[in-house]
């Protein structure tokens, strides 16, 4: 038997600058009553004791005998108030039954029994109270009705469940205040400003006494991450409160030097977007981005290559465009060409890569068994690089409605948590799924992110990658095997005769380009062999991704009943795991069976009575 609570606020909650202190909807109890204390005779139990404690039979004894469930004590809190405080779901079916009357208002705060299981975070009680017919709307004695009060107690599925049932994002307390302002002001952390900017709340709505914005309430009470949070949702800068004050102008008075800094910089950047130029750039942006580093690639090759024997020189140089490149990065890429940037990278190598091979390797290796497997190894290195970049990876899309219909079916099957539902993307999470936090969305049976590609790998792109790895690695193998003929023919030293150190400066004095691209050929070639091997043993072997890997194996570390990576649910054996994974019958001899990834999802009744189990 659960320990009951003895008042609203007996297990105290912080929430920021918002502590309240002393009694707050309730009556107190004499603690003389020790919580450990075992009591089997229940008899002689007063029917408040017995509701905080559960025990439904002698709640109904009393109940039978002639109490009225809606006669409150003396500071007007009722049996309601005490069973949906200690999470009684029985007792609260019960009660209502006998006539309690839903929205009694009790205790010092005049609270509802809804305000009293939000505080708490009881979402079961919750569903019931509303079933029931409580107004999630009615305020209490200071001012806050059910939303307010899950925003600054940070129940964040409480939050998702009265939003998606229809209340009002934006809806004011007392004074005006709407939730997101009052988690800028009271909720020091990034929670649960995040989670209510996804929700699509009016940023730039002001209250009604001091006329402040959720902006300015963050800066007023010096809450970084708020602040960070709501210029990066596109908060105003230039709304003025009572006084004619705006956050910077807030800022400047609480003397808070980063946050000044962080509205500033913020000022400048959005002055600067908002210029022609900018937004000329703007457009042409990645284009604009894939020249320079282009370019860039090819001086880092150019300088090492130049005629002269100033390594002084070179390192200038070197070290002017590496500043140049930094310069440009800060200045005039933006967050989306940023995320794009080891894409770029990759791209731009290849194409000095076969540069190279076009101007310094054809004429040394005109063998057709030579250039034909590199011909066609670039060939599907472009081809699978495009089929993975642009294949959708398997996203989760569902509209705004369906998102409410999720959080609704989820919560009253008692399974609105991490495994089923997405706290991020606000979507009912598919078996082997999970949200990649670089694209924003839920991505189903996800691999990982690949930088080098720009994309998340899931269901949708994961063959293409593996076939984009197997051509990257043979393209560098043959670049590699074609720096050798070339260094063979060119240089007028062999490691054998001369020894390592005399072939090494032969071979950097004969073509510091050669060199250069031969290091950058050895680094993606070595990645990408390394990632098709833990691939194919992943699919063949295993019939996992990447992810289910890694977490089997973090479960292993820290459990103590290992788990075999290759008793997983979605291992066929290494013939159908491949024929699966490629989508290939092999002319009928071998039967697969197509998986939409985005559509197998937990069954809600089975996590239901697991998590009951759990419980128990």
């Amino acid at each position: 038997m659960s320990s009951p609570c003895k008042s609203p606020h007996s297990h105290c909650h912080q929430h920021g600058h918002h502590h309240h202190t002393g009694q707050h909807g309730g009556p107190r109890e004499d603690q003389e009553a020790s919580a450990q204390q075992v009591v089997e005779d229940y008899s002689s139990w007063d029917i408040v004791k017995a509701t905080q404690h559960g025990v439904f039979d002698r709640c109904r004894e009393l109940v039978e005998a002639g109490y009225d469930v809606r006669q409150p004590d003396s500071e007007n809190v009722t049996l309601l108030h005490w069973a949906a405080i200690n999470n009684r779901l029985e007792l609260v079916r019960y009660f209502i039954s006998k006539g309690a009357i839903v929205d009694q208002l009790g205790g010092t705060l005049n609270s509802t029994p809804l305000h009293w299981a939000v505080r708490q975070g009881h979402l079961q009680t919750i569903i019931l109270l509303l079933k029931c017919g409580a107004d999630p709307s009615l305020i209490d004695g200071e001012g806050y009705n059910s939303v307010h009060l899950a925003v600054l107690y940070q129940h964040l599925t409480i939050i998702a469940y009265l939003i998606a049932k229809g209340q009002n994002i934006d809806a004011p307390d007392m004074n005006g205040m709407t939730p997101l302002m009052l988690s800028a002001q009271k909720v020091i952390g990034m929670e649960p400003t995040c989670f209510l900017l996804k929700l699509n709340p009016s940023l730039n709505v002001a209250d009604k006494i001091h006329h402040n914005t959720a902006l300015h309430w963050a800066v007023s009470s010096g809450n970084i991450n708020a602040v960070d949070l709501l210029l990066e949702a596109g908060s105003s800068l230039d709304i003025q409160n009572a006084k004619g004050e705006t956050p910077l102008d807030l800022a400047r008075q609480t003397r808070n030097r980063l946050i000044i800094h962080i509205l500033t910089s913020e000022a400048n950047s959005r002055s600067g977007r908002s210029s022609r130029a900018f937004k000329t750039l703007q457009k042409y942006e990645i284009s604009l981005v894939m020249i320079v580093c282009l370019s860039l690639l090819g001086g880092v090759g150019y300088i090492l290559h130049m005629n002269t024997e100033s390594w002084l020189l070179k390192g200038t140089l070197l070290a002017l465009v590496t500043a140049g490149s930094q310069l440009f990065t800060r200045r005039f890429i933006g967050p989306t060409s940023q995320k794009h940037l080891p894409a770029i990278f990759f791209i731009s190598s290849i194409f000095w890569m076969f540069m190279t091979w076009f101007i310094c390797f054809l004429p040394h290796v005109a063998q057709a068994t030579v250039q034909v497997p590199f011909l066609i190894s670039i060939f599907l290195l472009v081809y699978y690089f495009y089929k993975t970049w642009s294949t959708d990876p398997g996203y989760i899309k569902c509209s705004e409605e369906e998102k409410k219909q999720t959080i609704i079916s989820l919560a009253e099957a008692g399974c609105l948590d991490v495994r089923l539902f997405c706290i991020s993307c606000l979507v009912k999470k598919p078996l082997r799924s999970m949200h990649c936090h670089a694209c924003g969305a839920c991505v189903a049976k996800y691999d990982q992110h690949c930088i080098w590609t720009g994309r998340c790998i899931g269901a949708g792109n994961h063959h293409y990658f593996v076939l984009f790895l197997s051509a990257v690695a043979m393209m560098g193998h043959w670049m590699i095997y074609a720096s050798s003929i070339f260094w063979a023919s060119q240089c007028t030293t062999t490691i054998y005769e001369d020894g390592i150190g005399d072939f090494l400066s032969e071979i950097i004095s004969c073509s510091p380009w050669v060199l250069y691209i031969f290091f950058l050929v050895c680094s993606l070639t070595m990645w990408s062999t390394m990632m098709l091997l833990m691939q194919i043993y992943q699919v063949a072997f295993l019939g996992l991704t990447t992810q289910e890997r890694f977490n089997l194996q973090m479960q292993n570390r820290f459990s103590k009943h290992q788990v075999s990576l290759r008793r997983s649910p979605y291992n066929r054996g290494c013939i159908q795991n491949l024929a699966e994974f490629f989508h290939c019958q092999c002319f009928g001899l071998i039967k697969t069976k197509p998986v939409d990834w985005t559509q197998q999802y937990h069954n809600i009744i089975q996590a239901s009575m697991m998590r009951s189990a759990q419980a128990v």
